[in-house]
């Protein structure tokens, strides 16, 4: 009965989550099926194409990650009309006691978070495998001294899709954020 009642609810998140993408206010992209193995499959997607991409790497029990929401309303006011998207990936809401066993609890507030603070971007709950060994480990040896585990995290993306700065500012940060999202978006 628990379990069924647990289905129920999530169909319901579902289904206000699909109809806010329905009006174009919110893209929603729930990594159920562990299809993204890295930041760069998830970087492949067509809305991405040609396109800075500033990338929040948050977690739902982050504090700090959750403050920083304010900001990114201001920051994605200021590039309203450039060729810039926002990426949320919300990184471990896997159980970490049960290796690979979904939290479900987690998931739904994840979904709550978004619509809570209007996150206007693109949404991917990452797995295990692809925060762990898609981002960090992947990227800790190609650039070391820049990848930490910690959350909040920010990357900056250039136009032809390669991570360009793993330790950009936050939100918060406006004027520097601003200096270096315009320096991508002037670049040929």
């Amino acid at each position: 009965m628990k379990q069924a009642l647990i289905l129920i609810v999530l169909l319901l998140c579902l289904n206000q989550v699909s109809s806010q993408k329905n009006n174009n206010e919110y893209c929603i992209i729930n990594d159920t099926t562990n299809i993204y193995r890295s930041i760069d499959k998830i970087l492949e997607l067509s809305e991405f194409k040609n396109k800075v991409v500033y990338i929040d790497i948050w977690d739902t029990g982050c504090k700090f990650c959750i403050a920083e929401f304010k900001y990114a309303a201001k920051l994605k006011e200021h590039f309203k009309n450039d060729s810039i998207e926002f990426l949320y990936l919300c990184a471990r809401h896997y159980d970490t006691r049960k290796k690979d066993t979904r939290n479900i609890k987690n998931e739904k507030l994840w979904k709550e978070l978004i619509l809570k603070n209007k996150l206007k971007g693109t949404h991917v709950l990452m797995s295990n495998d692809c925060y762990i060994e898609g981002y960090i480990n992947k990227y800790e040896n190609e650039y070391p001294g820049n990848i930490h585990w910690g959350v909040p995290q920010y990357l900056l993306v250039n136009k032809q899709g390669e991570i360009v700065n793993f330790l950009a500012p936050r939100p918060s940060m406006q004027e520097a954020v601003c200096v270096q999202i315009q320096k991508l978006l002037d670049e040929n």
